[in-house]
């Protein structure tokens, strides 16, 4: 016999070791990116009633004020909420829903900025808005911030970066987690890309 014949079977099983551990790796890897593409999807207004609600009311209240995209004077926020709080002698409901879109908006750029959700797909799908929305309240984030200057901390950043992401990159092209039109099969993996951090 041939004396590499003793050595074939730990060689084997040792080969076999390495192609599952980087079989799982793999697996491991595809999850991982799939999962932060769905979380991502968590960030549309459309997904909860409770902020397609906040947005409705907002834009409704400040129609003529969106379409000028300019920021809304503190002074026209206040007065509104006081007349509401005057009529309905409870809380404003505008003052919940620009509360409640901003704190949106801040927790979608924590989850970016701490790896969990992609951005990627957050910016494709509401930089737009997201954008409109902290220019038209600039006046009331600002006032939140005069007394907590980590109000909004990372909406802020995630704003800037964004803002300029628009102005110079053209649209983003997603590559399939998943081979289109199979839900068999070994996927492909995602360009790997380290996870962008805010500046």
């Amino acid at each position: 016999m041939n004396s590499i014949t003793p050595y074939l079977g730990p060689f084997a099983i040792l080969t076999s070791i390495i192609v599952s551990a980087a079989f799982v790796r793999r697996q491991i890897r595809m999850n991982y990116l799939l999962s932060l593409r769905n979380k991502s999807f968590e960030y549309s207004l459309y997904n909860r009633e409770a902020l397609l609600r906040a947005r409705i009311g907002v834009e409704q209240k400040f129609d003529n004020l969106f379409e000028i995209n300019e920021p809304i004077p503190m002074k026209e926020i206040k007065k509104i909420i006081k007349e509401q709080m005057k009529n309905q002698k409870e809380d404003s409901a505008l003052l919940s829903d620009i509360l409640t879109l901003l704190a949106h908006w801040e927790n979608m750029a924590l989850a970016i900025y701490s790896g969990v959700a992609d951005e990627d797909v957050c910016f494709e799908m509401v930089a737009g808005t997201m954008i409109q929305h902290v220019k038209i309240f600039r006046n009331f984030i600002d006032d939140r911030r005069a007394k907590n200057d980590r109000a909004y901390y990372y909406l802020l950043k995630l704003r800037r970066r964004w803002e300029e992401r628009l102005t110079t990159h053209a649209r983003s092209e997603f590559q399939d987690v998943l081979p289109a039109g199979t839900t068999t099969g070994a996927p492909r993996i995602p360009r790997s890309r380290p996870i962008s951090r805010l500046r």
